[in-house]
């Protein structure tokens, strides 16, 4: 194999590589950050009292609804199967949060 062939297959595989790694980073990675991303903001507000955990839920209804109306991709990386939605943890911020985000629709 020459210099070329080389060259040019190192810019194929860079090529394939981007592409595997950007399709894969939408749609599991993206995913994974919306949620802790949304989950941290929701535990940073309980925990300072700028939330209380009843005003969680009906602020995800709210987000859920902003976001179905100008950021529609967002909204399905927060989506959560109804199994999910009937597991939900009554205790939990983040759990709730996903759950009145889900309840938007």
């Amino acid at each position: 194999m020459n210099k070329k062939h080389v060259i040019l297959s190192g810019l194929i595989g860079v090529v394939i590589g981007g592409l595997v790694g950007f399709f894969s980073y939408s749609q599991v990675f993206a995913r994974y950050d919306a949620v802790v991303t949304s989950c941290v903001m929701m535990n940073q507000a309980v925990d300072h009292q700028l939330l209380t955990t009843e005003q969680v839920k009906q602020l995800g209804v709210l987000t859920g609804k902003s976001l179905k109306l100008s950021h529609g991709t967002v909204l399905n990386k927060l989506s959560l199967s109804d199994s999910q939605v009937a597991n939900a943890s009554e205790g939990s911020v983040c759990s709730q949060f996903l759950v009145g985000v889900n309840q938007s629709n």
